[in-house]
């Protein structure tokens, strides 16, 4: 569109102001729409300006200090949620802004590395494991794996972490209950 580019709007202006032609004539020259070039004219003589206005946006809600304080919260707890970030700082906007001064920041919401943090019962069983089938053919072994369903909100653990520090231990979920199939590895097989 040839018409949002300045230099275009110049050319049709000054056509128009001092080539002594209609705003309507002067944009059909370079394709714009008739009634386009009448309103950039009337701008034109109203504010002195060829381009756009610069536009306000959005008022900001939290200061430099609370963005700080957000971002410093995400720091120090970086598996708390926007809800928690919100209720820890006691901000009163809503928690899209502290999300998007979160970003601003470099930090955002991504799924977090786990890692399963095995008991000393979990080593045994695999040691006991280990020891009960030195002798057994592997060859002849299948392995297969479960699904576990539940209605509790098992999904994905979100922390605010920058990119790029997925391994980095801060950042890395510890889970406490490893998931067991069956109490020797965690695996069930059989043979064929």
């Amino acid at each position: 569109m040839a018409h949002h580019d300045k230099s275009i709007r110049e050319r049709v202006i000054t056509l128009a102001e001092k080539g002594r032609l209609s705003a309507s004539t002067a944009g059909g020259l370079y394709g714009v729409p008739m009634s386009t070039p009448r309103k950039w004219l009337r701008k034109y003589r109203r504010d002195g300006q060829v381009g756009m206005r610069e536009r306000t946006g959005l008022w900001r809600i939290s200061s430099p200090a609370q963005d700080a304080a957000f971002v410093a919260e995400a720091e120090r707890n970086p598996f708390f949620s926007a809800r928690d970030l919100k209720a820890a700082t006691g901000f009163s906007g809503q928690k899209d802004a502290i999300i998007s001064r979160l970003k601003a920041a470099g930090l955002r919401a991504r799924h977090a590395a786990v890692k399963e943090l095995l008991t000393d019962e979990h080593e045994l069983y695999r040691s006991a494991f280990a020891e009960s089938n030195v002798d057994r053919k592997w060859d002849r072994v299948i392995f297969t794996d479960k699904s576990t369903f539940s209605s509790a909100n098992d999904g994905p653990v979100l922390v605010y972490r920058p990119q790029g520090e997925c391994y980095n231990p801060q950042y890395v979920y510890l889970q406490t209950q490893w998931p067991c199939v069956c109490p020797l590895l965690g695996l069930e097989f059989s043979s064929i």
